[in-house]
């Protein structure tokens, strides 16, 4: 089966079933999500040696900087993964480069407002319970996730077509 083949199939799919749309974008976010808890794995190991830390650790600088590199760092990975399979950006538009760069700053701010809410739900879960902070961001992520693929559906990529 051929990628062209597979491609064909999944927009047949899309148009009997709009909610596969989501899955794609579902898709980009996993691995980008990916991304995020790769980065704060090897953070953690660097900054404290291993993956649990003490609860006294919520208000942390280290860990609240370590939260926002790996979240950028993982936003950015998913907005490239989106850009190249969830919707269809027009070809040879003038002024492409500021274009990406534009829906790339929105699609950081509309996840900033989400990675905003998976730091409390992480920090609040360490607090609480000691639980460690790659999984607190993976309930966070959970939580937050409906909120951010609506907004960046309607706001970052309006106006281009989603596949």
């Amino acid at each position: 089966m051929t990628a062209t083949r597979v491609e064909k199939d999944v927009t047949r799919l899309e148009t009997r079933y709009p909610v596969v749309k989501t899955f794609r974008f579902a898709v980009a976010g996993v691995m980008g999500f990916g991304v995020t808890e790769a980065v704060l794995t090897v953070g953690l190991l660097l900054l404290y040696g291993k993956l649990t830390i003490p609860h006294a650790s919520f208000s942390s600088l280290e860990l609240l900087s370590l939260d926002v590199v790996s979240l950028v760092v993982g936003v950015s990975a998913s907005f490239f993964i989106n850009e190249r399979i969830t919707v269809t950006v027009q070809k040879g538009t003038t002024n492409a480069f500021g274009s990406r760069l534009h829906r790339f700053l929105k699609f950081q701010a509309v996840s900033g407002v989400g990675n905003t809410g998976i730091v409390v739900v992480q920090l609040i879960l360490l607090t609480a319970m000691a639980v460690s902070p790659l999984v607190g961001t993976v309930v966070g992520a959970m939580v937050t996730y409906p909120v951010v693929y609506f907004i960046s559906i309607k706001y970052v990529w309006k106006g281009h077509q989603v596949r």
